[in-house]
């Protein structure tokens, strides 16, 4: 499976190079699914179709879901819970419920929810390509990051958990099993990795973000920038490549979009056009090993399948560098 994101900040027309590239590739046969995991969605519109949270087909070959991160946080978190109540059976009698529900609303659940929606669709079978509009650009790079920073203390938990098992199984040497009751049921407390279920989760977590992170850096993950040829946004796209390259994932496009291209241009946007070949200038100067594509200012915003599709195929695909 290929898997493609688009990067940018809000309004510089990411929504409208992922819809158009997932049609383009499904106009050659992939079968494609294009998701928005941007909370404020706007692939409906692009599609000029009503979206939901359920995959809806919209051609050949093509499906698209915009994704409620708000009922992702929620399945999320009830997954969390159940799967605390059945390992931790012995803290039976804290209100687990009620701290998932402060957790709920804590600085970072909605990167992992986000996460977790990635490698729910990555995980289908059903694809050869995904096509991922996503948040603006800060909580992209920190949803990226996450797999390598749950790591760090994913691998701790794992050594404390082993400490504590090893523990367990000195004092087990002298005075026997651990056991506690439950609800009238003895429930004998593990000492080995490999009977202990809170082990299993820790290890299981860990075969997961490694697999994430791993799939963040493959030669199979498309990463792409959407932006615009000006100074300001050339800074934040050098600050985007550095970014994801300290987590070793490389951009592979930079797309300019609303790019001004005219002949005898008025001398209203005559500075505009100036900057824009400065920052062009700039880029192939500064960044290296990256295609750069620009996407003109059109007269209105494409919308449906046929306007998209035309914006795919003059302007993404094949087209040469600048």
């Amino acid at each position: 499976m290929k898997i493609y994101f688009f990067l940018g900040k809000g309004g510089v027309g990411k929504t409208t190079a992922s819809a158009a590239w997932s049609l383009g590739l499904a106009k050659s046969g992939l079968k494609t699914l294009v998701a928005s995991i941007d909370p404020a969605h706007n692939l409906g519109d692009a599609f000029a179709t009503p979206m939901s949270d359920r995959i809806t087909r919209l051609a050949d070959n093509l499906d698209a879901v915009e994704v409620n991160i708000e009922e992702m946080i929620r399945a999320y978190l009830n997954e969390l819970s159940v799967k605390m109540k059945n390992t931790y059976r012995y803290l039976s009698t804290m209100n687990i419920d009620r701290y998932f529900d402060i957790l709920k609303n804590s600085p970072g659940i909605e990167e992992y929810a986000t996460m977790e929606a990635i490698k729910k669709f990555v995980a289908l079978k059903d694809y050869d390509v995904v096509v991922f509009d996503t948040p603006p650009t800060g909580m992209t790079i920190r949803v990226f990051a996450m797999p390598r920073v749950s790591l760090v203390w994913t691998e701790q938990l794992i050594k404390m958990r082993k400490r504590i098992l090893s523990t367990r199984g000195m004092v087990e040497n002298v005075q026997g099993k651990f056991e506690a009751e439950i609800d009238g049921e003895k429930v004998v407390l593990s000492s080995t990795e490999k009977e202990d279920p809170i082990m299993g989760e820790l290890l299981g977590y860990r075969a997961e973000l490694k697999s994430l992170r791993d799939m963040f850096s493959s030669e199979n993950s498309y990463v792409n920038i959407v932006t615009m040829a000006e100074e300001l946004a050339l800074f934040e796209t050098k600050r985007i490549i550095a970014s994801l390259d300290e987590f070793k994932i490389k951009v592979r496009t930079i797309f300019l979009n609303k790019f001004f291209e005219m002949e005898k241009p008025p001398p209203e946007i005559q500075g505009k056009m100036e900057e824009q070949e400065k920052v062009i200038e700039k880029m192939k100067a500064e960044i290296r090993g990256i295609e750069i594509k620009s996407i003109p200012l059109l007269r209105k915003s494409p919308r449906g399948i046929n306007e998209l599709f035309n914006v795919y195929s003059n302007y993404l695909y094949n087209k040469e560098k600048r």
